[in-house]
């Protein structure tokens, strides 16, 4: 997938915490398609998703190549927190839960997908 047109970068971004069991949803309007700027995945600091320091603050693994594939060049794309391909990158302790920090854009252009025959 690709982006035509552009990145011109949208005049309002898009920045959130998904905690576990959150969906992130990103949805552009009309002919504009998602651009993931920032992804980080783990325990980054405390607040609304993670409450206490059991001593795992602060570690993360960065994670836009996954959400690059996932949901940049779409009009819309979801994202459940926890995430077995997410949890794959082992960013803290497995006993504790980790959550989504993410932010995109919405750029002007079409999306397009590439079709293999098979």
């Amino acid at each position: 997938m690709s982006v035509v047109n552009g990145p011109v970068v949208a005049p309002a971004g898009r920045c959130k915490e998904y905690c576990h069991n959150d969906e992130l949803r990103a949805v552009c309007p009309g002919h504009s398609a998602i651009l993931m700027t920032s992804a980080l995945y783990g325990r980054m600091t405390i607040g609304p998703c993670v409450k206490t320091d059991f001593g795992f603050v602060g570690c993360s693994r960065d994670v836009i190549a996954h959400l690059h594939q996932r949901c940049s060049g779409r009009r819309a794309c979801a994202v459940r927190v926890p995430d077995a391909s997410l949890d794959m990158t082992d960013p803290c302790n497995q006993d504790l839960k980790s959550y989504l920090d993410v932010s995109y854009t919405c750029v002007p252009g079409k999306t397009i997908i590439y079709l293999r025959a098979t």
